[in-house]
């Protein structure tokens, strides 16, 4: 009997400690600047950095409302297979700050698409958590891109 209750006393504490999960979907803007290093046709290296000068389709209101960003990192091509990825901070109206880590997946051409995770923040992001995925498409000539971030993401109550 006390087992169950100091159980059911856990359970209490932890799930107040658990904040609400909020859909992320937002498309962002911006220009690249990419090395390409292709040492073979079946191997390739690249390095990229992205500064973000907008984002689209997030309502005004919601948790988390980016406005701009930079992002850098750097993948290898072997066989097909991408292997590699980097980070980002975003930044929100408020000028708050987000950290994110992402990892390429899978590429085709002048298309990126991986798997992110929210790993921290500064302000009302301090605790951020959320993951999800994106979609890169790239202009190699122009360097113009776009980023489409679907997932989830939290921050611990106060």
């Amino acid at each position: 009997m006390l087992l169950f209750r100091l159980t059911a006393l856990a359970l209490v504490f932890a799930s107040s400690v658990h904040a609400e999960t909020y859909e992320v979907k937002t498309t962002g803007y911006g220009k690249a600047n990419d090395f390409f290093d292709p040492l073979s046709g079946e191997l390739q290296r690249y390095k990229s950095e992205l500064s973000y000068d907008r984002f689209d389709g997030t309502d005004e209101n919601a948790p988390l409302v980016l406005v701009g960003g930079r992002c850098f990192g750097s993948f290898v091509i072997v066989r097909g297979e991408p292997r590699g990825g980097g980070n980002c901070v975003f930044v929100d109206k408020n000028g708050d700050k987000v950290l994110q880590e992402w990892r390429l997946d899978e590429v085709d051409l002048g298309i990126g698409r991986g798997t992110y995770y929210f790993v921290g923040g500064t302000g009302a992001h301090v605790g951020i958590s959320g993951r999800g995925y994106y979609t890169n498409e790239a202009v190699a000539r122009t360097g113009e891109t776009k980023t489409t971030i679907v997932g989830t993401v939290s921050w611990p109550d106060d």
